[in-house]
């Protein structure tokens, strides 16, 4: 009688655990577990309460405490590789095909993952999760990531005033390429403002670049992923993955007039001179007033957009798209999470981060903070709490979880909120075969690195309008990076995206 009545215990122990998509592992769960986990960036303030409530509901759900650490992005290079040798307690990091995936998962840093233990630790996330995100995470057949279920489909874009430009008369800008005039009245009428005010790292060469983009197919460096660059690149309008160079037309007569407007406005004074030193970010500078552009992307221009509010700006935003109207979407390997191939408690884990990413609760906790405290929903909409700033959204390092799960914000711009409508509606975003794609740089290391240090040194100039005459900065360019190796870079990564494209059909 009590053997039978222990079976129906655990008969109905197995049905509530599989009514809300959890495992049914009682005996694993008696034992408490210390989930340790690591993002990227600063610690936001205010993260020990979210670990408080979260630990709450994973004590409850799971019977496991949580600890978050961070890594910050001057310590990247080093602490990274440090953390996954050592066998410190490490029961999750982040990992992208920008951070370190494909190199740590090669070196046997990360366990694999299989289909099985998805579908039994992670019923929440593989429902969810589509073949073609998986597939983009494997290599040679084998899964070492779990790739976001929401890659972001964002695009690149710059601000500008609006309530100047009609102030000045200027006529309404869908392009950038219709940004001179605009320039023109800024310096002409606004002596306390630079028209644009660029930093050395995220804005240089984006003057350049988003004008020459307005005229070509986008290319895409087959390196871009790693920080480098080649000076090469796949048509995003293309399938074939043929690299082309950007000597080849019809790129090089788009950069000469792109590289020629922007000397024009870097003697005109249009660009400040001191950009391949200036730190400051244009988007920063743009919400002090003294930019009057301002470089970003769909997303992480939206803080900015809300400032600008708050001043009375009436700022309009002008997409960076190619000259069919797109740029490539990202990968969903653009954000993830390894689990470490030395990991105390893999199972236990997963449960967790089958919560963390696709259980709604912990997944608002994780981005937004505490209901009631960091913000509220009314109407069907997010509305932060003004008041309370320990706990930035989007700044906390959990970019993998589910942000298809997210209601809009109440102090999204109507701007913003358009060019997020836009995004979906007009196609802006298309996906591309090579989306995924991964170098291994093993043959070519000394040429990659030569060459990233000539664009560096030679492209940069170029690329902000300082050189005397551009057509002999490009020849000059153009046989320093043959000195450098790039055919032989041209040869090998060719090589690999035809080995790439023909394994994925």
């Amino acid at each position: 009688m009590k053997r039978q009545r222990a079976i129906v215990i655990a008969a109905a122990a197995l049905v509530a655990a599989l009514a809300i998509g959890q495992p049914a592992f009682a005996d694993d769960l008696k034992k408490e577990v210390k989930i340790v986990g690591y993002v990227l960036g600063d610690a936001p303030q205010g993260l020990p309460a979210i670990t408080a409530e979260m630990n709450k509901k994973a004590k409850a759900d799971l019977n496991v405490s949580v600890e978050f650490n961070y890594i910050g992005w001057g310590d990247l290079a080093a602490k990274y590789p440090l953390l996954l040798a050592a066998g410190q307690d490490v029961d999750w990091i982040f990992t992208a095909n920008w951070c370190r995936y494909f190199e740590s998962a090669a070196k046997g840093a990360f366990m694999e993952l299989t289909d099985d233990m998805l579908k039994k630790y992670m019923p929440k996330y593989y429902a969810t999760q589509g073949k073609v995100a998986l597939q983009q995470a494997r290599i040679n057949g084998k899964l070492y990531m779990l790739p976001t279920t929401s890659p972001d489909k964002k695009v690149d874009v710059a601000i500008i005033r609006g309530d100047l430009r009609k102030k000045y008369g200027i006529p309404e800008i869908k392009r950038w390429s219709e940004i001179e005039p605009y320039l023109a009245a800024i310096k002409a009428h606004e002596p306390d403002m630079m028209p644009i005010y660029a930093d050395n790292t995220f804005d240089v060469g984006r003057p350049m670049a988003y004008y020459e983009d307005c005229f070509v197919p986008i290319l895409v460096d087959p390196l871009a992923s790693t920080g480098s660059g080649t000076g090469l690149g796949f048509n995003i309008q293309e399938t074939s993955g043929k690299l082309y160079s950007m000597f080849d037309e019809p790129y090089i007569s788009a950069i000469k007039k792109s590289a020629n407007m922007v000397k024009t406005w870097y003697d005109k004074g249009y660009l400040n001179k001191d950009v391949l030193a200036n730190k400051v970010r244009s988007k920063e500078a743009f919400a002090q007033g003294k930019s009057a552009v301002g470089f970003g992307n769909s997303i992480d221009i939206q803080q900015t957009l809300t400032d600008c509010v708050a001043k009375g700006y009436e700022v309009e935003i002008i997409p960076d798209l190619d000259n069919k109207g797109h740029r490539m979407g990202d990968s969903a390997i653009g954000n993830g999470v390894a689990i470490p191939a030395f990991a105390k408690n893999p199972e236990r884990t997963m449960m967790f981060l089958d919560r963390l990413m696709e259980d709604k609760a912990y997944n608002y906790l994780i981005y937004f903070g505490i209901e009631g405290k960091h913000y509220t929903i009314k109407d069907g909409k997010i509305a932060l709490n003004p008041a309370i700033s320990d706990y930035p959204v989007d700044a906390a390092g959990f970019w993998f979880t589910d942000k298809n799960q997210f209601l809009p914000l109440s102090n999204w711009t109507p701007q913003y909120a358009a060019i997020k409508s836009d995004i979906a509606k007009k196609g802006y975003v298309v996906d591309h075969p090579l989306s995924a794609l991964n170098i291994d740089t093993t043959a070519i290391k000394n040429e990659v690195a030569t060459v990233n240090q000539v664009l560096i040194q030679y492209y940069q100039s170029i690329e902000v309008g300082s050189v005397p005459d551009v057509e002999a900065a490009l020849k000059s360019l153009q046989q320093k990076l043959k000195a450098a190796g790039v055919d032989a870079i041209q040869a090998e990564c060719q090589r690999q995206i035809n080995a790439y494209l023909t394994a994925s059909k």
